[in-house]
């Protein structure tokens, strides 16, 4: 039996499947956000660097979103394409 935890976002899910739900408290991985964000994972790199996407924590090495950064991110994409 394999442990997952659910509050990381990895890309190891079938393509056809929809993702899960973001959990507010979890991190994702770089990978699967941008595919979330609909970005190349370079893109998202070049966001963070410029301050135009929050930018990652690094847990053991590995550069995570919090998944809250990643929602408010969406929400405000979100209310800036319907203000206009």
């Amino acid at each position: 039996m394999t442990n997952i935890n659910p509050t990381i976002n990895d890309s190891n899910q079938a393509k056809d499947e929809q993702p899960a739900p973001l959990n507010p408290q979890g991190y994702s991985r770089i990978q699967p956000t941008a595919e979330l964000i609909g970005l190349h994972h370079q893109t998202l790199r070049r966001w963070w660097k410029a301050d135009k996407f929050p930018k990652p924590i690094d847990i053991n090495g590995i550069p995570m979103f919090r998944n809250s950064d990643i929602l408010h991110f969406i929400e405000s994409q979100q209310s800036d394409c319907e203000g206009a």
